[in-house]
């Protein structure tokens, strides 16, 4: 494995002094010779150089992988996986990373793989700018799409050296599973070994020390009284006999009840509150159960969005909305919730053709409910919606729903943006709140996503809001993750997620209209 960590981190050292010397000696060579207005790529591009000149390497090593990968790269081949996008934002929690190693499952195998974060400097922004600027041999081979809206000092790209490791960590997980037989052989025979000697020194004893004061108390006379010092010790030792019996044995946990109800495993968190599974104790019906947060019951503020949440379910009815059985105190029971998340159903494979319809017909028109009666919802997101086998679209949130019949605590008390940033609108990451239109920007990105199986832009949870309403600006088009996508589909998710409220959807109605018509 330190073999491993060596041989990524040289050839990935060598791959940036490559990238150097295209930057302080090529390029500046290729300008005097031609003209500052020069851009020949194959002479003047780090990234360009450098990724020729490792695949190169490949033939020679073909397990060895190099990478020069980007969130919005010129050439689609750079364009970063699942995995790179989180190391994007490992890097850009932080500017003093400067370099990543560790273990990555790909395709089946194991690599160590080392990584470099690149950043923009003001001579790359040429090429990396505005899109009319560029030099027009870049436009000629790559096109406006991508590549282009960066700035001096933001993450340009990710380096990285994979190096196949699957042998060694076989060798290895085959002598731990060696060491650990022997050990869990040893551990058995040492508790028999202590259970015997348990069994000898205490419980043999103490059941001769119940028989020889039963004994004593029938020598003492029958008719003792029922609190004498006697018939103390007894039961005392007989609890005491109880409880070790009990205990060596092992006693587990009993289930967690409220009410006439078992709470059984979580399914899902919400703004607010977990959503259990759950059974009733005398019919032994399924159930779920919605159980605010123990941090939320102790805020008075969030315990009021709880409280609201809690009646919107109560009073509202929708096929999309579980049945409210009962409620206990602070816990709703709902009637039993099926099926798998969103999240789930997204990183298995893109939704299409009738399923996406279906789907997007129960939840455009739950949300067009929800309007109607004067309901914004503010955080519509996969980890809410769960859909069953026969395609029925279940929502399990509305932790920060607000109603025109009821303050808004989050407004009263001048709160922030409240809920997941990937996911709100450019409108909410500025504070507004009560507009139906946000929720239109929602179904958006749920749109988005389950189009594409990815989000239209990734960005680090602790950004800055100016750094939030950027990227919302300037999402990745979703034909740059699938290029099949058809001109009308692709036209209704630009503009349920336009920036401009003016230029979206402003009826969930008309955006439901414009989405059958892409069948």
């Amino acid at each position: 494995m330190f073999d491993a960590m060596t041989k990524s981190e040289v050839i990935l050292r060598e791959a940036e002094a490559i990238r150097s010397y295209v930057k302080e000696e090529l390029r500046p060579k290729m300008y005097a010779l031609h003209g500052k207005d020069t851009l020949i790529i194959e002479a003047m591009s780090t990234t360009y150089i450098s990724t020729r000149i490792m695949a190169r390497f490949a033939e020679t090593m073909p397990h060895y992988v190099y990478r020069r990968v980007s969130l919005n790269p010129h050439n689609p081949k750079n364009l970063a996986d699942p995995f790179e996008e989180e190391m994007f934002e490992w890097f850009e929690e932080d500017s003093e990373r400067l370099f990543w190693q560790g273990i990555v499952k790909k395709n089946g195998d194991s690599f160590f793989v080392s990584m470099l974060p690149d950043y923009f400097t003001p001579a790359c922004i040429r090429c990396h700018g505005a899109a009319d600027t560029a030099p027009k041999e870049l436009i000629e081979r790559y096109g406006t799409e991508g590549g282009f809206r960066f700035e001096a000092g933001d993450l340009a790209g990710i380096n990285s050296v994979s190096i196949p490791v699957s042998d060694s960590l076989r060798e290895a997980w085959q002598g731990s599973l060696v060491l650990f037989a022997i050990t869990l052989f040893g551990s058995l025979v040492l508790l028999w070994l202590l259970t015997q000697v348990f069994q000898r020194l205490v419980i043999e004893r103490l059941g001769v020390m119940l028989s020889l004061v039963n004994e004593k108390k029938k020598e003492s006379g029958a008719s003792a009284g029922p609190g004498d010092e006697l018939d103390m010790l007894t039961a005392s030792l007989g609890s005491l006999n109880s409880y070790v019996q009990s205990a060596r044995k092992g006693s587990s946990l009993q289930p967690n009840f409220i009410g006439d109800y078992v709470v059984e495993k979580p399914i899902a968190s919400g703004a607010m509150s977990w959503l259990y599974d759950g059974h009733s104790v005398g019919s032994d019906a399924k159930i779920s159960l919605k159980i605010g947060f123990d941090e939320v019951l102790q805020n008075p503020l969030y315990k009021a969005c709880l409280e609201t949440e809690l009646h919107l379910f109560e009073t509202l009815s929708h096929p999309c909305l579980p049945e409210v059985k009962e409620r206990v105190e602070d816990v709703l029971i709902l009637s039993e919730i099926r099926g798998s998340s969103l999240v789930t159903l997204c990183s298995e494979k893109p939704l299409g053709g009738r399923q996406l319809l279906t789907m997007f017909s129960q939840l455009c028109d739950l949300t067009a409910t929800l309007h109607s009666t004067g309901i914004v919802h503010h955080d519509l997101r996969p980890q809410i919606l769960m859909l069953d086998d026969e395609q029925r679209l279940s929502l399990i949130d509305m932790g920060l729903a607000v109603s025109d019949q009821q303050p808004d605590p989050i407004v009263a008390a001048g709160l922030g943006p409240q809920g997941d940033l990937l996911y709100l609108a450019p409108e909410q990451i500025q504070g507004r709140r009560g507009d139906p239109r946000s929720d239109i920007y929602g179904i958006g990105i749920l749109l988005y996503l389950t189009t594409t199986g990815r989000l239209p832009f990734t960005e680090k949870k602790k950004s800055s809001i100016q750094k939030w309403l950027q990227r919302k600006e300037q999402m990745v088009n979703p034909r740059i993750y699938r290029p099949g996508l058809s001109a009308a589909l692709e036209q209704v998710i630009l503009k349920a997620l336009s920036y401009d409220l003016g230029n979206r959807y402003q009826w969930v109605e008309d955006l439901w209209d414009d989405l059958k018509k892409c069948e």
